[in-house]
């Protein structure tokens, strides 16, 4: 299985993480996934420019996509 990567050119002036990365190769929804923080503090599924899933933590974010992805 495919790691998480962080995409540090979208951290916060403060070195906080917003945007997390992983090779999927899905049919449907392409090559990649992506996780996004969210403006409200919660977490968008992102994939082929469309959000999947918003989830209120990274956890589940995470959990959702590799039992949906």
């Amino acid at each position: 299985m495919k790691e998480w990567h962080i995409i540090h050119e979208c951290d916060t002036e403060n070195g906080i993480p917003t945007q997390w990365s992983k090779e999927i190769n899905h049919p449907k929804y392409g090559q990649y996934v992506w996780i996004e923080l969210t403006y409200n503090n919660t977490y968008d599924v992102v994939a082929n420019d469309t959000v999947l899933k918003n989830c209120k933590s990274l956890a589940s974010a995470k959990r959702w996509v590799s039992s949906n992805l």
